[in-house]
């Protein structure tokens, strides 16, 4: 199994809980990217924080409402249509690929696209399953640093999942894993690497 996912999710587990696997992964081709007013705003950086905490709060408060896709309309706008081309890869992924999710933004499998789409991090990330829970990281460190800062950014009791399905027939992604959840609703991830998608879903299964 991927050595270095299980050393990266090792720091978050819980008290006398007990990793059972990890594995390297990115979210399935055509998985679409959450509407932005269900997306957090960016943490700010110390540096931000700093400039912030000088401007008057009135200044602050009119700037955040103009740049906020979530209460400005033309910011909302401008966020639309920087993510067109984005939308047009994921149709495109989704007729070559099929379907990659199932489920409204409020099901389980919406909650797990948005939390990492929340997160801001790397495209890849771990998905990583313990003896209590599943959870998710990603690398949120700046791209000029060259070691991975990981943040955990979902989580949900091991009886969320009702199964993780690798390599299902009739798709053609390497190492392509289906998470489904107990409410109906499923999310396609890749293994990184693929060769990895089978042992960690056997892992998982085994120990239910």
């Amino acid at each position: 199994m991927n050595q270095q996912a299980r050393e990266q999710a090792h720091p978050f587990l819980h008290q006398h809980e007990r990793l059972i696997a990890a594995c390297a992964y990115e979210l399935g081709p055509g998985v679409p990217y959450p509407p932005e007013s269900l997306i957090a705003p960016p943490e700010p950086s110390s540096l931000g924080r700093r400039i912030e905490a000088r401007v008057p709060r009135p200044l602050r408060e009119l700037v955040k409402s103009q740049l906020d896709p979530r209460h400005s309309r033309p910011a909302a706008a401008a966020s639309a249509l920087d993510r067109a081309p984005d939308a047009v890869d994921d149709l495109g992924s989704r007729l070559v690929h099929g379907r990659s999710m199932e489920g409204g933004w409020q099901s389980a499998a919406g909650r797990f696209v948005v939390s990492r789409a929340s997160a801001r991090g790397s495209v890849t990330g771990v998905l990583a399953v313990t003896d209590r829970r599943w959870f998710a990281l990603t690398d949120v460190s700046p791209l000029w640093r060259t070691t991975p800062v990981m943040k955990q950014y979902w989580e949900a009791p091991r009886s969320a999942v009702s199964a993780l399905r690798a390599n299902p027939k009739g798709m053609l992604q390497k190492g392509r894993m289906d998470i489904e959840f107990t409410d109906g609703s499923w999310v396609a991830v890749l293994a990184s690497p693929a060769a990895h998608a089978a042992p960690f879903a056997q892992a998982a299964a085994y120990h239910r």
